[in-house]
C-alpha cells in the first residue's frame, strides 16, 4: 500500500487528488442516478451538477484522457456495478460504472472512454450506452487537504 495517500476526503464531500491537483465527486452518474449515460447525456449530467453546485463548486467537467488514465490505478481494488474488480481508490463509492467517459473526441467524432477494469482507452460513438457513466473532475487550485 502507498505510504503517502494520494486521495483525500474533504468536508465538502469531494475527494482531492494531491498528486495531480484535481478534485473528484465520490459518485459517478450511475451511482447517483442508476442509469447509463451516452456522451450527450453525460454532458447534461455535468450541467446539472454545476447548477446544483455539487461540493460547493460549479466548474465540474468530464476528465481528459490523461486525467482518466491517471485516475485508474492498479494499486487499488474496488467493485463495480457487476461485482467485477475495477482499479480506483476505495474512497470512491463502489458499484460504479466500469466505463468512464472522457471529454476527448477523435477525428471520426468518436468519444474516448476508459475501462476501469483494465485501464484501456477506446473510442465509441456518442450514442453508446454500454455501462458508461460520467465521473466529474475539477482543477484544485487550492490543493489544500483536510487531515
Amino acid at each position: 500500500m502507498n505510504q503517502k495517500k494520494r486521495f483525500h476526503d474533504n468536508p465538502s464531500g469531494v475527494i482531492s487528488d494531491t498528486k495531480h491537483k484535481r478534485q473528484w465527486l465520490p459518485k459517478d452518474s450511475w451511482g447517483d442516478l442508476g442509469q447509463w449515460r451516452n456522451f450527450n447525456e453525460a454532458q447534461g449530467y455535468v450541467l446539472t451538477m454545476n447548477q446544483v453546485y455539487a461540493g460547493g463548486y460549479c466548474d465540474w467537467r468530464l476528465p481528459t484522457q490523461e486525467e482518466a488514465e491517471n485516475f485508474f490505478d492498479l494499486e487499488f481494488d474496488q467493485i463495480d456495478w457487476d461485482e467485477e474488480t475495477i482499479h480506483i481508490d476505495p474512497l470512491f463509492v463502489n458499484k460504479c460504472a466500469n466505463f468512464m467517459w472522457t471529454c476527448d473526441v477523435n477525428d471520426m467524432n468518436e468519444v474516448g472512454r476508459i475501462n476501469l477494469r483494465n485501464g484501456k482507452m477506446d473510442w465509441v460513438e456518442r450514442n453508446t450506452k454500454e455501462h458508461q457513466a460520467a465521473r466529474l473532475v475539477r482543477n484544485d487550485e487550492s490543493s489544500q487537504i483536510s487531515t
